[in-house]
């Protein structure tokens, strides 16, 4: 029986060891004790530079007080929920990250790490953008009458240009007449 769980563990460390997602421990005022493979590749720290470094080192300033409230949170027992944040890597370059927290305790089950698991999705988030722009735009298009230029409204029904723009804007109209039209329909009034 001994011999399996020790399989196990030897298996499940080589798991964590050569994951793709950046896995780290670090003790309760953020000191990393451990960095994988999926970490270096990630965040550009070698295990032996990561090892001497604060995980706070890789939170962007704006990010820096969630940071501090989530080992806060941990420290009383707290259970963290997984979540979007953002990292700096060793570039310089901020990362969107998924960050699932794990609370490792100790014989006594007093909390005396926390393991991380984190998952760059920062080509996700860019697509993401992306879409949102092609939306904004798409949104932007407004479907116009060849013939008489009214507008079709969101929710199908056509109004005078006049007061779609009213209804959707602060503009306010005031009414006259082009040279073209002017000669087309008041050629009277029209000077040559």
């Amino acid at each position: 029986m001994k011999k399996g769980i020790e399989h196990n563990i030897r298996r499940l460390a080589v798991v964590i060891k050569d994951s793709i997602d950046a896995i780290t421990v670090q003790d309760l005022q953020g000191n990393i004790l451990a960095w994988n493979k999926g970490a270096e590749k990630m965040y550009g720290y070698s295990e032996t530079e990561a090892l001497t470094m604060n995980i706070l080192q890789f939170v962007p300033p704006d990010k820096k007080k969630e940071a501090e409230q989530y080992f806060e949170k941990i420290a009383s027992g707290q259970i963290i929920e997984s979540f979007e944040t953002q990292r700096t890597s060793k570039s310089g370059k901020i990362l969107d990250v998924w960050l699932v927290v794990t609370c490792l305790k100790d014989d006594s089950g007093s909390i005396d790490s926390i393991a991380t698991t984190e998952r760059d999705i920062t080509h996700i988030k860019n697509e993401l953008r992306g879409k949102e722009k092609e939306l904004q735009k798409l949104r932007s298009i407004v479907p116009i009458c060849m013939h008489c230029k009214d507008i079709r409204d969101d929710e199908g029904f056509w109004d005078q240009v006049e007061a779609y723009i009213s209804i959707h804007s602060n503009v306010d109209f005031s009414h006259g007449i082009c040279p073209k039209c002017l000669k087309k329909h008041y050629p009277e009034y029209s000077k040559e």
